[in-house]
């Protein structure tokens, strides 16, 4: 059991799955690091490309428009070959991520313990970051598969923070951290649009590749709610009282659909992989359904 009697974040079961996995796209050149990783399989999904600042001379194919309508600088691929993968896992830490049935905060601890082992394993670089209240901490810079045990403590240990301010908090992060080869924020979504739309291109900003995991719980997508209830925002202690009825339900439900496909539609805009994670389904069995898909992980 985990601390507090709960369940740890990983058993020797779930260790033996997460062996048949690895991160997506390692065949491709990603800088900073030399050497092979054996038995990597082909790139599906995210794909990790290195990247080089164009030079008289290099063919002008190679140029990667994207880059340059997203950064204004004019680069170029490089070769493919393997390497490792650097991966920086980014949670939110904030207080809306301790409501849900599991708690959002612990599911995301959950698989961010499985990716980065998953990392850990394929010998890729895992990085650990708490984002809350504008800021970000670094937990552990971990580079070795004997090392998944202390991952799993780093993260089961992280602290929790108060209000969401993810532009700030990625700021912050950018800041303080070198760029990655992906960069993996899992959050629930809750912020407001400006802040949001904002927030993602500094995720796609500081990686080659970037994700976004959008952790949904049920009574949130759905609410269960009836009759005149209390509202309490977590996170402002804002109180508001309302009658529930039928038609308040089905426009919260509506609402709520509108605002995860425009999160979406923002990842998208900027370059980032959108994956929604329904928080009712185990961690592990979200895995290996992404892994069917060939997004972030494949099997």
């Amino acid at each position: 059991m985990g601390s507090g009697g709960e369940e740890p974040l990983l058993d020797a079961a779930a260790m033996r799955q997460l062996e048949s996995l690895s991160l997506a796209g390692v065949e491709a050149v990603v800088s900073g690091f030399g050497g092979q990783r054996p038995g990597a399989g082909r790139s599906r999904g995210l794909e990790f490309v290195d990247y080089r600042r164009y030079t008289p001379g290099d063919d002008l194919r190679g140029i990667d428009w994207n880059v340059y309508a997203r950064l204004r600088e004019v680069v170029v691929k490089a070769s493919p070959s393997e390497g490792h993968v650097d991966l920086a896992l980014l949670l939110d830490g904030s207080r809306s991520m301790a409501s849900g049935t599991p708690p959002k905060f612990r599911y995301a601890q959950q698989l961010g313990a499985m990716l980065g082992t998953v990392a850990l394993l394929g010998a890729d670089v895992v990085t650990v970051h708490l984002l809350a209240d504008g800021e970000s901490w670094t937990a552990a810079r971990l580079t070795a598969p004997h090392l998944v045990g202390e991952l799993v403590e780093e993260v089961a240990t992280l602290p929790r923070g108060r209000r969401t301010d993810l532009t700030a908090s990625l700021r912050a992060y950018r800041r303080q951290s070198p760029d990655v080869d992906l960069a993996v924020l899992i959050t629930d979504g809750f912020a407001e649009p400006a802040d949001l739309e904002a927030a993602l291109p500094e995720l796609a900003g500081g990686a080659h590749a970037s994700a976004l995991v959008h952790l949904v719980d049920s009574a949130e997508a759905e609410t269960p709610l009836r009759g005149p209830v209390e509202l309490r925002d977590i996170e402002s202690g804002e109180r508001l009282v309302v009658e529930v009825t039928p038609a308040t339900r089905r426009a919260y439900n509506e609402r709520f659909e509108a605002a995860a496909a425009d999160l979406r539609r923002l990842c998208e805009a900027s370059g980032v992989t959108y994956l929604r994670a329904a928080t009712e389904v185990p961690a592990l069995d979200l895995l290996f359904d992404v892994a069917r898909g060939g997004e972030l992980v494949t099997a």
